[in-house]
């Protein structure tokens, strides 16, 4: 049986993450999946491979399965608002289904 729930997904700079990681925990998620990544977006090419040269710059992905909808976007909104005003970056929410609930 499943559980619905939403998935928060934030692409930022590496150097974001610690700041990412700190509101979730604040916003009582427990737990987060952290992608290394690359593409292309409105900032330029971030290329996956250049962040052996400067690793603060690269770009990682950061996932959350939150079961509160409000919650997840309160999380959305103060990200985009405090963190990503002048910050490449991109926030998005996905309803999911959740095979083990109380894993999270």
């Amino acid at each position: 049986m499943t559980t619905p729930a939403v998935k928060l997904t934030v692409i930022v700079e590496r150097l974001l993450k610690p700041a990412v990681e700190r509101l979730l925990t604040e916003a009582g998620v427990s737990g987060w999946s952290v992608f290394p990544g690359g593409g292309m977006g409105a900032h330029g090419l971030h290329r996956a491979e250049a962040a052996q040269l400067v690793r603060e710059f690269a770009i990682v992905k950061i996932e959350a399965v939150v079961h509160d909808r409000a919650a997840a976007e309160r999380i959305a909104e103060t990200l985009t608002t405090d963190h990503l005003a002048d910050q490449s970056g991109i926030v998005w929410l996905s309803p999911v289904e959740v095979w083990r609930a109380g894993k999270f």
